[in-house]
């Protein structure tokens, strides 16, 4: 691939500088001069060998951090199977393995071929189905076509780094139920305390030695839960083309992976959010009793009314994995500076930047409105059950299709959203800072 070429060269640019400057800090160090078992330096060789020393030092640095990127490039080609951002560890597929995208699943179904042999006269019903993580196409702009002559269809380019989703921050499990029961936690006391082995009668009181003493007693903490239904809830869009886009395979590709994937999960990113339970569909996280509120306070930048959500979390037992914010919010939080104009997020900017804000992972999404954010541990909090992953049907038995040489390409996924522990949760409202 053109990236992973890009980022070898830039590997290789980047160890050829080091090893250059290591060079030019060992000749300057054979320059110095050793008087009585002491080395005599002047300011000039000083300056010069702790230069050299630095600049090789941030060469190193940007080695090991572009390694990193070229590793988190390779976890995010990597079928579904790898450890959630929930859980803090990124595995590493084996270097020689084969990556497909849905498009090529399709195309190379046996059921896309033998429709393709007989010219798709036989109105296909074609399905392929994707496990676990989006696949994005780039695609933009409208085609105009010259009525004469022949013409030949680009591929559209594939992008090799993925977005990252809402569900990216959630450990995920299979299930084959219609709905899953659980239980909600809402109050936790914790009385647990040391307990000695021995009392006096009053179990409270030193023991005395006499037989009337007894043993401790553990104390008992209570915990109190309510049962809750949640529903497996379906996200589905339809989008209808001509059926001359099958025998087109390159335009196919990009048009699923691109538009009818990135549909469902655009809306699951909604709907993780602000869905409105009533028993067929899931109850998103701003609408579950129990989550945690945190108004920012005008003096503070908004970095640090993120700094004061987390600590409420905190105070609640858990740790918090994931921030969910607008694009436009999380620009606010990069670009802020601090008195000495130095941006006050610290992010390696400049090779394989990773999006997080106060050690905890970052998706930015048009789901969250400006004024509001989401932070949280994922994971402990929450958990996504998938029924049925991403998938992708054809036909052209819809309406009055037959007649008008038109296909119908439905998108689907079927999943389900717990909450047993909302406290874990934090939903924070910006309030600008006070300049």
């Amino acid at each position: 691939m053109a990236t992973a070429t890009a980022d070898k060269s830039f590997l290789k640019s980047l160890k050829t500088q080091l090893a250059e400057k290591s060079a030019e800090a060992e000749r300057i160090a054979g320059t110095f001069k050793e008087e009585n078992g002491a080395f005599v330096i002047s300011t000039e060789q000083k300056s010069a060998y702790v230069k050299a020393v630095r600049d090789a030092q941030e060469i190193k640095g940007l080695i090991d951090a572009a390694s990193g990127a070229a590793d988190i490039g390779t976890y995010l080609d990597a079928p579904e199977g790898g450890t959630p951002a929930a859980a803090q560890h990124y595995g590493s597929p084996q270097p020689d393995a084969e990556f497909k995208s849905l498009g090529d699943m399709f195309v190379e179904s046996d059921a896309y071929k033998r429709a393709a042999a007989a010219e798709f006269k036989d109105r296909p019903f074609i399905r392929a189905e994707m496990e676990g993580k989006s696949i994005f196409s780039l695609s933009a702009g409208t085609q105009t076509h010259q009525a004469l002559g022949t013409g030949q269809e680009l591929p559209l380019t594939e992008l090799r780094r993925r977005k990252m989703h809402i569900r990216d921050l959630f450990p995920k499990a299979r299930t084959k139920a219609a709905f899953l029961m659980g239980v909600r936690e809402t109050g936790w006391v914790n009385n647990a305390a040391q307990v000695k082995e021995r009392y006096a009668a009053d179990g409270v009181s030193p023991a005395t030695g006499a037989d009337s003493d007894v043993f401790g007693r553990a104390p008992r903490s209570k915990l109190t839960l309510e049962p809750v239904m949640y529903p497996v809830a379906e996200i589905a869009h339809l989008i209808d083309s001509h059926k001359s886009i099958l025998s087109d395979d390159s335009r196919l590709k990009s048009f699923i992976n691109g538009r009818m994937i990135e549909g469902v999960k655009f809306a699951e990113d909604y709907d993780l959010l602000h869905s409105v339970g009533d028993g067929q569909k899931l109850t998103g996280l701003f609408n579950v009793p129990g989550v945690q509120q945190y108004t920012g306070d005008a003096k503070d930048k908004y970095s640090v009314q993120i700094r004061r959500a987390i600590t409420k979390s905190l105070l609640a037992e858990y740790e918090p994995t994931g921030i969910v914010l607008s694009p436009t919010m999380w620009e606010h939080v990069e670009v802020e500076e601090d008195d000495t104009g130095a941006f006050r997020v610290a992010l390696q900017v400049a090779v394989g930047a990773t999006k997080q804000v106060w050690r905890i992972n970052v998706v930015e999404t048009t789901a969250m409105p400006d004024g509001k954010y989401l932070l949280g541990a994922f994971g402990m909090g929450a958990q996504l059950y998938d029924r049925e992953n991403v998938s992708v049907t054809v036909s052209s038995e819809n309406s009055d299709n037959f007649e008008r040489g038109v296909i119908t390409f439905r998108a689907d996924e079927r999943l389900s959203l717990e909450v047993p522990r909302p406290e874990s949760f934090v939903l924070g409202t910006w309030t600008a800072p006070t300049p």
